[in-house]
């Protein structure tokens, strides 16, 4: 699960993609996601608010019209492995090609 301090622009991985109260809005279990930002829930506790996947409206008494959002426990944070991460890290190099 996400954190709520979790801020905008961190890349998260969907891996709980079914319906939920207010259906699945588009989510696909495995599919990388941008955090726009995290947003109070109006049950307590927060949702996250993607850049992919536009927010919702609907009506909820007593609150009225609300967005939705999707639940922290859906995504994790897309850990790259550290083999990936040392390459990332690593300053190009000249390659010598040999004449043939």
């Amino acid at each position: 699960m996400i954190s709520p301090n979790t801020p905008p622009g961190t890349e998260v991985v969907c891996v709980e993609a079914g319906p939920g109260r207010f259906g699945d809005g588009g989510l696909r279990r495995g599919a990388i996601y941008t955090v726009e930002r995290i947003a109070p829930a109006i049950n307590g506790g927060h949702v996250v608010v993607l850049s992919e996947i536009p927010p919702w409206q609907t009506y909820t008494p007593p609150w009225g019209l609300v967005g939705i959002g999707f639940e922290l426990r859906r995504f994790r944070y897309l850990d790259l492995p550290a083999s990936l991460t040392n390459l990332l890290e690593e300053a190009p190099r000249e390659v010598e090609v040999e004449d043939a």
